[in-house]
């Protein structure tokens, strides 16, 4: 059996190379760690054998065939006409192992699943086609498919590794844009500020599901770097926002893993020292979920924050576990009532009297209250009557990056007659 790093480098080499059209197929044998229990290591291995020995006779003479795992094969198709091609080798692989073979006295039926994507349907570059067919091979799987042909969609989503990977050339190579989504004073129905989201339009895998890129982000060496570049650029833009609404103030989602390093302190103090901005037109926000996963080490730093003159947003409030006792003595000076609760309570008169508790309760502990996910009229309305201070959400404005905001701001009627 070739090495498998040699296998792929042989076959990252070729695709990089080839001006041809050539399909990928990642081979998987089913159930196979019940044929090494119930027929023994050693036959297991005899069929192993077998399998990459058949599928060298069953291909062509060009093709590369390797194994790739315990029980995975890859085979490499080059200089294919088209697709149907690619199919059609798949086909006869899975028409030449449908009956058993006997292994040392032992007849062993294989049962093979196969994923295939091809060049450039998929990709251009081995990894784009590793990824297409590992993803047509579960979805062969779960349809119980001898093969499928990797369909693209938008939901694909590259593995959370490969992306990790990729975080910091896209620092580099200025595929991040910071958008940003307005929020409004419910006392006159005018702007006041908006909330700083960061969008991935990577040059490899295109538009990247946000959650999916924050979760990674939030476990890898670029959280610090890309926070850092979060900042800067929401004070940079707020800067240019408050040459028209010069109150405006800009918030930051801080990730739950930065409560707990006092780094993030001197991190967001240097921002607003490079952009000599007022730190009051910047809001951290936080949520109750990372506050609780370290609460004295976040209280000090919430604590430093709130001395250096920015203000504190507790973040999706009411999905938490905070006690009402630790939420008394936090440093904040607002909450945000998760849109779960906000989204529904037209409809729905439970998330209604929830919501209307989140007010009362943030007013009790003279703290503001924004409403995030505010979809319509009759909920800005609801909320308006419940003495909620701030609202954000589509009926207002969707995120949008700063050319497009500053249009907005232009026109519409949420932003009027608020500047000085």
């Amino acid at each position: 059996m070739k090495s498998r790093l040699a296998f792929f480098n042989n076959i990252s080499s070729f695709i990089g190379t080839s001006d041809t059209n050539v399909a990928f197929i990642i081979i998987k044998i089913r159930r196979f760690k019940e044929i090494n229990t119930t027929y023994g290591f050693k036959k297991g291995d005899e069929y192993l054998e077998y399998v990459e020995d058949k599928l060298q006779a069953v291909l062509r003479p060009d093709d590369l065939v390797g194994r790739i795992g315990d029980n995975e094969f890859a085979v490499l198709l080059p200089s294919l006409n088209n697709t149907s091609h690619a199919l059609l080798a798949a086909n006869k692989i899975a028409s030449e192992f449908k009956h058993p073979v006997d292994i040392d006295g032992s007849m062993i039926s294989p049962k093979l699943v196969m994923g295939v994507s091809a060049k450039p349907d998929h990709g251009t570059t081995f990894d784009e086609l590793l990824h297409a067919a590992s993803l047509a091979l579960q979805q062969a799987e779960k349809d119980n498919e001898d093969y499928l042909l990797h369909q693209v969609t938008s939901c694909d989503l590259p593995p959370s590794l490969m992306l990790e990977n990729e975080i910091q050339y896209a620092l580099d190579d200025d595929e991040f844009t910071l958008f940003c989504q307005p929020k409004i004073n419910l006392d006159d129905r005018k702007l006041y500020g908006g909330e700083a989201l960061i969008r991935w339009n990577s040059k490899k895998y295109g538009f990247i599901n946000t959650q999916y890129f924050i979760d990674i982000l939030e476990g890898s060496s670029s959280l610090v770097p890309v926070t850092s570049w979060v900042l800067n650029g929401a004070l940079r833009q707020c800067l240019r926002y408050q040459d028209t609404f010069p109150d405006f103030s800009i918030a930051v989602n801080l990730s739950p893993s930065l409560l707990t390093n006092r780094s993030i302190v001197e991190i967001v103090a240097n921002a607003i020292s490079i952009w000599s901005i007022d730190p009051a037109s910047l809001v951290l926000e936080v949520t109750e979920g990372a506050m609780m996963m370290n609460p004295k080490k976040s209280l000090e730093i919430l604590n430093e924050f709130h001395q250096l003159g920015f203000a504190v947003s507790i973040d999706d409030f009411g999905t938490g576990y905070s006690s009402l006792a630790y939420l008394k003595n936090l440093p904040a000076d607002e909450i945000k009532i998760d849109k779960s609760f906000v989204m529904n309570m037209a409809s729905d008169k439970k998330d209604e009297s929830i919501v209307k508790a989140a007010v009362d309760l943030a007013h009790t502990l003279d703290l503001k209250i924004v409403a995030e996910g505010v979809e319509d009229e009759r909920t800005l309305d609801l909320l308006s009557a419940m003495g909620c201070d701030y609202v954000q959400g589509y009926h207002i404005a969707k995120p949008m990056p700063q050319e497009e905001l500053m249009i907005w701001m232009n026109d519409s009627e949420w932003a009027g007659n608020l500047s000085g």
